[in-house]
């Protein structure tokens, strides 16, 4: 059952059961900072410090591709970089902590959007289903506490879809045309993954008969993609195409390499009764696409298959990217429970008060491992933050395998001028390997050639101060391990240079 009139007064009631989940979805990823270590008491991935390093370094007029490898598009730092550039002015700890505090809201608005969508189309109690399956997908809860790829590509991907469902006048097709363009543009420039929501659009208007409001889409999102990667490939061509192309189809395997446990990973891992609810939702979805009117259904069905698609096939994966498939599959299980609350309401009172609690429990069910990872804490960056902090001038250069060591110290990566700018050190070093003739069979194997250690090894050279513990030491290889306890001295948890 879909909703004709969006502006009844009935309708704008219905926002309220979305925005007290959103609150929820909200409070569930803040919860992991409520301890004495604050923001950097939850456990801090990789990533996090690349991408917060590089919306911070932008304020230093360091840029991506130019001046340093970087592996995604430019959209992370750029849409961080408001933000992040706090730590031009105060201390890089501070400006860390407070977009970590900041992300969470993104996906209590990703989940009201998710709610909303579904409520738009099939009805008020499928956005509830599909907001609660959001707020509670464990993934994204972990991912929207921290400057990870997936908060700001969900909420792009979500907010094009959303204003192209709406806007199906003819009067505002142009008007949202124009902006799911504009936002279809924006996801790419966040990860190039979003281009399966790219191939959804085409094939959802396409069955509808409106190829050219279709083409207008991709067009217009091809013109705001030269606006955000136009600059940085005018000013880096060859380093940006190294970035965006050759390592990412060259890059050796890591993660989870078995397909079957990807998907395991996927549809399992504590929420098996949410996937088969979603699962429906998508069987649904394919026996309408010959709906003229099912544009909602040919959207997310198509872009749920294609990033997943996408993941199973894909050289890396690690569990973190199934964030990027929580919107499909929220508002999947949304459609999904619309179809199965719809049959119940012709049974009893009570048979349909018990479908209605056994759905909403469903949807529920990723909960616990929800609540498990704002449980996780992690004290390491604030006692190696500590230290640094008390031994380490600011004039010295300190360079760290993971951003995020040195980033707890109120320090960024190539700061001050001079440092080596070792904003990722696990691309910059297998990006060097891919150079070798032959292939590796996993990441392990590249950093164990002697040929991903020629950048590092001069820019080692140049540091005062080094941070390896264990990445550090994965990454080099036996002979640059050596060439370390040559020239450094350890000191705790960290090795200084060794006088002449």
């Amino acid at each position: 059952m879909r909703s004709s009139n969006l502006s009844t007064p009935r309708l704008h009631l219905s926002w309220w059961p979305l925005v007290l989940i959103a609150s929820g979805a909200w409070l569930l990823r803040i919860a992991g900072f409520f301890h004495r270590g604050g923001a950097f008491g939850h456990a801090v991935d990789y990533d996090e410090g690349v991408y917060f390093s590089a919306a911070a370094l932008l304020s230093h007029g360091v840029l991506p591709y130019r001046d340093y490898f970087f592996v995604h598009p430019p959209g992370i730092a750029m849409l961080l970089a408001p933000v992040a550039a706090l730590a031009r002015g105060f201390d890089a700890a501070l400006a860390f902590a407070v977009v970590r505090w900041l992300v969470p809201g993104i996906g209590a608005l990703s989940t009201l959007l998710c709610g909303r969508i579904a409520q738009e189309q099939w009805g008020v109690r499928a956005g509830v289903v599909a907001a609660l399956a959001y707020a509670v997908f464990p993934e994204a809860a972990a991912t929207e506490r921290g400057p990870f790829l997936e908060p700001l590509l969900n909420l792009a991907c979500l907010g094009m879809a959303w204003v192209w469902l709406r806007h199906g006048a003819d009067v505002s097709r142009w008007k949202g045309d124009l902006l799911a363009g504009a936002l279809l543009a924006t996801a790419c420039a966040i990860k190039l993954t979003a281009g399966a929501w790219v191939i959804a659009a085409v094939w959802a208007r396409g069955m509808e008969g409106q190829g050219r409001r279709a083409l207008r889409v991709v067009l217009v999102a091809a013109a705001v993609g030269l606006v955000w990667l136009g600059p940085f490939f005018a000013l880096a061509p060859a380093a940006m195409l190294d970035g965006l192309l050759r390592f990412q189809l060259l890059r050796p395997p890591d993660g989870e390499s078995d397909v079957w446990r990807r998907l395991l990973m996927v549809l399992g891992d504590g929420r098996m009764g949410f996937s088969v609810l979603c699962v429906w939702g998508l069987v649904v979805a394919l026996a309408r696409t010959r709906r003229r009117e099912a544009v909602a259904e040919r959207l997310f069905a198509a872009a749920w298959v294609l990033t997943l698609v996408t993941f199973l096939s894909s050289k890396s994966y690690w569990a973190q990217y199934n964030a990027n498939l929580a919107p499909t599959m929220a508002v999947l299980a949304g459609l999904g429970a619309s179809v199965v609350l719809s049959w119940a309401d012709t049974r009893s009172r009570t048979q349909a008060a018990l479908v209605t609690a056994t759905v909403m429990l469903i949807a529920l069910s990723p909960l616990p491992a929800a609540i498990r990872s704002a449980n996780q804490r992690d004290r390491f960056l604030l006692t190696l933050g500590s230290s640094l902090r008390a031994s380490v001038p600011p004039d010295s250069a300190l360079c760290t395998f993971e951003p995020a060591w040195a980033i707890a110290a109120g320090r960024l990566p190539g700061i001050p001028e001079g440092t080596p700018i070792l904003v990722d050190p696990y691309g910059l070093m297998l990006n060097d390997a891919l150079g070798t003739p032959g292939r590796f069979a996993h990441a392990g194997a590249a950093f164990e050639d002697e040929r991903s250690q020629r950048t590092m090894l001069p820019m080692l050279a140049r540091c005062d101060i080094l941070v390896l513990e264990g990445r550090g030491e994965w990454q080099l290889s036996s002979a640059s391990e050596r060439w370390v306890h040559e020239h450094f001295v350890r000191e705790g948890l960290f090795w200084r240079r060794a006088s002449e």
